[in-house]
């Protein structure tokens, strides 16, 4: 039985942490070892991690000062010891048979990545969402990635299952604070990876209000991604993923525009336009205002 090498990178989720690790605990794959990272939490987060060390020495705690995210996964790749690796985010969960139902497809379809499904939630497993992205319409290539990633084709860290010699030397990116597991896939589909689709739920999204996907525009990150890729790429796949992107950029705005339009001719928008008219052409507009500032602070 070969050993799998779970990446876990810690930073203050100490309230999702105690589930995900028993998520892994209840594996019915026996092989593993789960590398936690401890990214520099001001939270008990350590307190939680040795408790369950002592528990199963499956378990291995390391931890470093806060660096991001790419620095903690880096660091657990550097100290993996398993010939596959699951990344793992500190508040997600993982089917238990996401393990022994990957390294059975890895094997038996001679493949080098697995993909699984995965559907999002809030809360508890009981309260599914549905996922955000629809991985079951794409081929997993690096046009693909480079062209429909955040446009459909987004691809939840912990859905992959990969053979070690894939990674290589191939690292997240530091200095970026979101995208960088687009950035790290960019990368390793340039090779061309074997990938097997697993059309089944294995994988659970956790929608955090307070998670780093939803703390913020993408756009300058993306502009930070393709620069940090500019030097990693050929130039034959930077021009894809340069012309990917704008084509992506044009489509949203394109988006955004008929939503305007389609705003300004709505029956709604006609109808406080003319009541706008009316009270300016009555001298009334500053009162108007000073109503609208009255009611907008009632309503809080």
């Amino acid at each position: 039985m070969k050993k799998v090498s779970i990446i876990i990178p810690c930073y203050n989720q100490a309230s999702f942490l105690e589930e995900t690790l028993k998520c892994i605990l209840s594996q019915d794959y026996a092989n593993w070892e789960c590398i936690l990272i401890n990214d520099g939490s001001t939270d008990n987060t350590e307190e939680i991690i040795l408790r369950w060390t002592e528990k199963d020495s499956r378990f291995c705690y390391f931890s470093i000062p806060n660096g991001g995210v790419s620095v903690a996964r880096n660091y657990g790749i550097e100290k993996a010891n398993g010939i596959f690796i699951q990344f793992l985010d500190a508040d997600d969960l993982l089917a238990s048979d996401k393990l022994s139902k990957s390294v059975k497809v890895m094997q038996s379809e001679n493949v080098a990545v697995v993909c699984s499904n995965y559907d999002r939630f809030e809360g508890t497993l009981a309260n599914t969402l549905g996922a955000f992205s629809c991985l079951n319409a794409y081929d997993f290539t690096f046009q693909n990635i480079a062209r429909y990633w955040n446009s459909g084709f987004t691809i939840p860290i912990h859905c992959f299952f990969f053979k070690r010699d894939v990674i290589g030397d191939f690292r997240f990116p530091v200095g970026i604070t979101a995208q960088e597991d687009w950035v790290m896939w960019l990368q390793v589909y340039q090779q061309n990876p074997k990938t097997y689709f697993r059309n089944e739920i294995l994988a659970y999204y956790r929608s955090n209000p307070l998670g780093r996907t939803n703390t913020g525009g993408l756009f300058e990150e993306t502009l930070f991604a393709i620069d940090y890729l500019s030097n990693k790429l050929s130039s034959e796949d930077f021009k894809i993923l340069y012309q990917s992107v704008i084509m992506r950029f044009e489509e949203a705005s394109s988006y955004w525009r008929k939503r305007e339009e389609n705003l300004k001719q709505s029956h709604t928008y006609q109808l406080g336009l003319l009541c706008k008219k009316v009270v300016k052409k009555f001298g009334l507009l500053p009162l108007a205002k000073k109503i609208f500032v009255y009611l907008a602070l009632l309503k809080r």
